[in-house]
């Protein structure tokens, strides 16, 4: 479990013992900071010459790894859920998000909200040249249809959502 930061009056005792001539391990007991703090303390002050605190890269994310997973497992297992469900979702997971940031999440994990072209219905003619087709070709064996090359092959509902 992470623990607050040590202050800056810490940090610089640490690396005043370690310019004295202490190691990792005796600085560790005198103070009573865990060996591996000590060390990541004196690395920083190695590199950049300092003990303070540096920018960090910004706000951490309010989704967590696993809250994360749990909705894009949702989105793609339920396909025409809404952002208002999959909000109340991660909220029974104790995250409560935007809507926008869910939408966000899904986006950077490739998942889009689309909406399925309008296609026009069958004219009447188109009907009748159909059936005229159907019933003249009833009878022909598998063999013929197998020889056909097809080059149009679309797929039609009528009265489809």
């Amino acid at each position: 479990m992470k623990t607050k930061e040590l202050s800056k009056q810490v940090r610089d005792k640490v690396v005043e013992k370690y310019r004295s001539g202490l190691g990792y391990k005796k600085i560790s007991k005198t103070l009573n900071i865990p060996r591996s703090t000590i060390k990541a303390i004196i690395k920083k002050w190695k590199e950049y010459g300092t003990t303070t605190n540096l920018a960090r890269e910004g706000r951490p994310p309010k989704l967590t790894d696993q809250a994360r997973r749990a909705l894009i497992r949702e989105a793609t297992k339920r396909p025409k859920i809404t952002l208002k469900e999959l909000q109340s979702s991660t909220a029974e997971i104790g995250v409560s998000v935007h809507r926008t940031t869910l939408s966000r999440t899904l986006h950077r994990a490739g998942l889009y909200g689309r909406v399925a072209r309008k296609k026009p219905l069958l004219k009447e003619k188109n009907k009748q040249t159909r059936l005229v087709f159907a019933k003249r070709h009833v009878g022909d064996s598998p063999n013929i249809w197998k020889k056909v090359l097809w080059s149009d092959e679309t797929k039609i509902e009528l009265f489809a959502h």
